[in-house]
């Protein structure tokens, strides 16, 4: 993985969805909570952030183990608007604070938000896939790559909580919480900078994902 130049910003994503126990195989996720932060890619602070709940329309009613896992409860749903009425608030709130498709990078805390969630979203709203989603930066990439971390067959990627952990910072806000992960994200990739810089490396965390053409939308329950 290369390190080139740093994009002048990066947007942290990350989605909280309708999920099932047992999982079904025609229960398709849809979007229910949207945070991202605008992070500065010269100095990694936390510039601006969007945060909103969204109103599933194909299966409307959250399921136990959804509410249990996320903490939403159904009156917040009820009241959101529709994904693509809050993506094109979220469209519209990039723009306004100068992001464009050449000048920012996306975040992810894994492969998961772009190839499953969001195309899962896509499906059910019947949209097309943003462009700007297509190329990624997996954050847990880039922090086993600085950290110097192989897995074994079959080990877990690293989770947020082990990731601020072995970094030394404490955990904010509620796990499965959208804009608490997305917040924690940027945390991790500002210590990461620092270690990056401490080594006489770049702190630059650029796309290392592209979105699966092949990729299976499965709806996992968990």
């Amino acid at each position: 993985m290369a390190y080139g130049h740093s994009p002048k910003y990066y947007c942290v994503v990350d989605f909280e969805a309708t999920c099932i126990k047992p999982r079904r195989a025609d229960f398709r996720t849809e979007i229910i909570e949207f945070g991202a932060v605008i992070v500065d890619g010269s100095n990694f602070q936390m510039v601006d952030e969007f945060h909103e709940f969204c109103r599933p329309v194909e299966n409307p009613v959250l399921h136990q183990f959804c509410k249990e896992l996320t903490g939403i409860q159904q009156d917040t749903v009820d009241s959101a608007d529709p994904f693509p009425v809050v993506f094109d608030r979220f469209q519209k709130w990039l723009s306004n604070r100068g992001l464009t498709d050449s000048n920012f990078a996306m975040v992810t805390d894994g492969i998961f938000d772009c190839n499953q969630i969001m195309r899962s979203q896509c499906e059910v709203s019947r949209m097309s896939f943003p462009s700007f989603a297509r190329r990624f930066s997996n954050i847990k990439l880039h922090y086993m790559q600085i950290m110097g971390i192989r897995l074994r067959r079959g080990q877990p990627t690293p989770r947020i909580p082990d990731m601020l952990r072995a970094l030394g910072i404490s955990q904010e806000g509620q796990l499965h919480s959208a804009i608490s992960d997305a917040r924690n994200i940027c945390r991790i990739m500002e210590a990461l900078s620092r270690r990056l810089r401490a080594n006489g490396r770049p702190a630059v965390f650029p796309n290392n994902e592209t979105l699966k053409a092949n990729w299976v939308v499965n709806h996992p329950s968990d």
